[in-house]
Order: C-alpha cells, then sequence, then structure tokens
C-alpha cells in the first residue's frame, strides 16, 4: 500500500510541475451541439455550419470553391501576469477533409479589435487565408494553411501584415493520406521563451504521438504588444465538391515555473527555415529537454522507492524467522520422559 501510495504521489508532482494548475485560459469542444454554450463561445461564418446528427461542424460545402470559417468569439489574452517569458499555449483539434489538391485548412490567429463580421464575406480565393488578404491588409496577423494531398504536404506562413507580408512556403514529410471518413489530429503549441510556435499531426488510431510537424519563430508578444487576440479555424475546397469536417477543437494556456524556463534569444536573421529534418531535432531538444530530465528523475525516485520496500520486507520476514525457536525432536522425547519419571517420584 505505501508503494501505491508513493507511486500516485510521484505521478501527481509530476502533472503539478506540468503546470496545468496554473492554466490561465482554457476551452474545449469535444463534440458541437447546438446550445446556449455552443452560441455564445462559437461564431460560424461563410459555409461553415452546424451538423447535429455528427456533432461536427461542417466547414466547407458540398460543391466546389467554398469556404468556412470557425472563430471562438471571446477575446483571449495571451500573456497575463509578470512572467510573460514563461507562457505556453496549445491548440488541439481533429478534422477531416479528402485528399484532393486545393483542399486546405488554416489555423489564424487575429486581434481583437478586427471586426469579425468581415470573415463572413467571399473572397473567392482558392487558399484558407484569401480572407485576410482581402479584408485584414492592415492588421497585424499570424496564420498558416497546410494542404495534405498526394502531390505532398504543404504549409503557407502568413506573419505580420497581409498587406505588406510575404506569404511563406514549407512543405513537410510524412504519410498523412486520409482514407474515407478518416480523421486526422493537428496539435499547435507556442512557447513564449523560445519564440516558437510548432504544428505537428496524427492520424487517428496512431501510436506515433503529433509526428511529423514542421516548425517556425515568431514573436507573439511584440506583434501585439500585449494585446487581446481571437483565435479561429479557415478552410476552402478548391476545385473538390466533397466537404471538410470539424470534430473537436480545445485551446488552452498555462504557465510553467520560471526556474523550468531556459529562455532561447533569437538571432536577428532568424526566420523560417524549411529544412524539416532540422527543425524537428531543434523542436524536440528545446521542448522534451526538461520532462526526459524529470521523466529520469520520477523513474530513479519509484525505483528507489520500490527498492526500498521490497528491502525492508525481505528484513521483516528474515527477522520473524530468526526469531523462531526450533526444537530438536529427540530434544523433545527426552523431556516428556523426564517429566514422567517425576511425576512417578
Amino acid at each position: 500500500m505505501a508503494i501505491f501510495k508513493t507511486l500516485s504521489f510521484l505521478v501527481l508532482l509530476c502533472f503539478e510541475i506540468h503546470g496545468t494548475a496554473g492554466v490561465d485560459f482554457t476551452f474545449s469542444f469535444d463534440e458541437f451541439v447546438k446550445s446556449q454554450s455552443f452560441d455564445k463561445s462559437v461564431a460560424l461564418f461563410g459555409d461553415s455550419k452546424l451538423v447535429n446528427d455528427s456533432s461536427s461542424i461542417q466547414l466547407t460545402d458540398s460543391v466546389n470553391r467554398t469556404e468556412g470559417r470557425v472563430f471562438y468569439k471571446k477575446p483571449i489574452n495571451l500573456f497575463q501576469g509578470k512572467e510573460r517569458n514563461s507562457v505556453i499555449f496549445s491548440t488541439y483539434f481533429s478534422f477531416s477533409m479528402p485528399n484532393e489538391i486545393g483542399d486546405v485548412l488554416a489555423f489564424v490567429m487575429v486581434p481583437s479589435t478586427l471586426d469579425l463580421s468581415l470573415f463572413g464575406k467571399k473572397d473567392y480565393s482558392s487558399s484558407a487565408l484569401g480572407f485576410l488578404l482581402e479584408y485584414a491588409k492592415n492588421e497585424t496577423v499570424v496564420a498558416f494553411e497546410f494542404d495534405i494531398s498526394k502531390r505532398g504536404n504543404r504549409a503557407r506562413v502568413l506573419i505580420g501584415r497581409p498587406e505588406s507580408a510575404k506569404i511563406r512556403n514549407l512543405s513537410f514529410v510524412g504519410d498523412l493520406m486520409m482514407d474515407d471518413g478518416g480523421i486526422l489530429s493537428c496539435m499547435i503549441d507556442y512557447e513564449a521563451s523560445s519564440k516558437r510556435m510548432r504544428v505537428r499531426f496524427r492520424k487517428r488510431g496512431s501510436i506515433k504521438m503529433f509526428d511529423p510537424f514542421f516548425s517556425f519563430s515568431v514573436d507573439l508578444e511584440k506583434l501585439w504588444k500585449g494585446g487581446e487576440v481571437m483565435v479561429g479555424l479557415s478552410s476552402a475546397n478548391g476545385n473538390s465538391s466533397k466537404p471538410h469536417f470539424l470534430h473537436s477543437w480545445s485551446f488552452e494556456i498555462w504557465h510553467l515555473d520560471p526556474i523550468w524556463v531556459q529562455p532561447a534569444p533569437l538571432g536577428p536573421n532568424e526566420g523560417l527555415k524549411p529544412d524539416v529534418s532540422t527543425e524537428m531535432e531543434e523542436g524536440r531538444e528545446n521542448s522534451e529537454c526538461i520532462w526526459r530530465m524529470l521523466g529520469a528523475l520520477v523513474l530513479a525516485a519509484v525505483c528507489g522507492a520500490i527498492g526500498a520496500m521490497s528491502a525492508m520486507y525481505l528484513w521483516t520476514i528474515c527477522s520473524v524467522r530468526r526469531s523462531m525457536a526450533v526444537v530438536p525432536e529427540e530434544c523433545a522425547v527426552s523431556i516428556v520422559v523426564v517429566a514422567v519419571k517425576d511425576g512417578k517420584k
């Protein structure tokens, strides 16, 4: 029982250090159902609509050149408090779309001062970022879209003002093709200490966690000066006539204790790096180094606790056995005989 208590304590300690207890903001939709909470939190634009029978949001229509967008209505303050360098946020969503050329999905961050109703207008482009180029030219945005098709995995990243910012193209490796009805998961996370945003994927049922991925450098606090932002997803199907679906979506901001933060200042010329293999190694080293060390410490502590409890148990058993007096059988007989004689006397 003591061993289980020790293990539980160590697990809770690791969970606490991860920062979940320090969550600053979160929202989560495991499914999408028409409700008062949904109406207050989620805004649908373009061709997107709620599909109640599947508890999903249909982002595009069943004809070509359609586009749909989903935004979380409430402004989000990414940098709360003084320890802004320790801020981390992550967003996770699952979706399905055909593997045809022209099918794209985008994650978008815009300032809260931007009128979201503009996103309901058509831009008639084959890009999920087209509405930003058309209606948010002078705003500071962070957005990227990706498409997954037989021609390969591609991403387009937009940072700054759409009117003057250059859209940069990236490619990333990995078999992410979705079968009919297949669902793909995407996780996006940002670390203020390294000023790096990473995008990772996983197929449903895969044992590989969010691999492969691509990443790029961006200083969000500098872009918005600590202001509030809105987050959303945008989709376009180009020449495809099959709809896209959003099945779940969550977003969370938390902060690490300063002792776990290791700032990695960027050079003045550092930006997007199309070398995916380098990004994968660097991304893993930056974010997983601490957790490997912590995991090793926890594992050592668990093994030490188990070893100590086992040693104590064996010592107790040996001590009990040594305290038991063993009387030879023939000696016992002799004692009985003497007792009988004494009785006769």
